[in-house]
């Protein structure tokens, strides 16, 4: 039946993931990420060294957060079965005007990482984390990210310029995702009460979705 290839978020890795039910039939892959050459690496550049990870010639993508951008990015250079993307940005004009407000400043190539960090007692309730071992699991996402890694990300984000939503793009949505606030659209999924971290806090609900999508694959 093929591979899903999950991307996961900003520096996260599968385990973002582990609560998902996906059908058996197919193979799961987690895509790991790869470090920029450098900070100003351009997206396409980073999209091409990645690509060498996705071996299936008709994959399905399934990208979370930063990695529904990545999603999009290689679908362009790979043209999967299907693509999709959870609580992410279907183009630059969902991105919310204060950060692209922030990205004009260029705070987030010289403010220390350690301020960056000092607001982790923040990202439960922003990321929607709530049991025990899924903050636990945020923290070490957030302590453990690698700064050239971070800068470079946030760049690429920032500038992003993606006018047009994907075609046959799938787009699941929590309603409240406080980290890239819902951007409605025709054809959008949305979760109603789902926040960023869905897939770990509404798993069921998540691959159910999923697995209806890939039913009718």
């Amino acid at each position: 039946m093929g591979t899903i290839y999950l991307i996961s978020g900003l520096g996260a890795d599968w385990r973002m993931f582990r609560s998902l039910k996906l059908p058996e039939q197919y193979r799961k892959q987690h895509v790991d990420w790869i470090p920029p050459k450098h900070v100003k690496e351009s997206l396409p550049d980073y999209v091409q060294r990645l690509k060498q990870e996705i071996t299936d010639p008709d994959p399905i993508l399934i990208g979370l957060s930063y990695g529904g951008v990545i999603a999009i990015e290689l679908a362009k250079v790979l043209q999967p079965r299907k693509t999709i993307i959870i609580s992410s940005l279907a183009t630059r004009h969902a991105l919310p005007w204060y950060y692209r407000a922030l990205g004009k400043t260029k705070l987030h190539h010289w403010v220390p990482l350690k301020v960056l960090q000092s607001a982790l007692p923040f990202a439960p309730w922003l990321f929607g984390a709530h049991s025990r071992h899924n903050k636990k699991l945020l923290r070490e996402v957030i302590l453990d990210i690698d700064e050239l890694f971070l800068r470079w990300s946030l760049g690429q984000l920032l500038d992003w310029q993606q006018e047009e939503v994907l075609p046959g793009l799938v787009h699941i949505h929590g309603t409240a995702d406080r980290v890239l606030p819902l951007y409605n659209r025709p054809g959008l999924t949305q979760v109603p009460g789902g926040e960023h971290l869905m897939v770990l806090h509404q798993p069921d609900e998540i691959s159910a979705i999923l697995k209806k999508i890939l039913e009718n694959e």
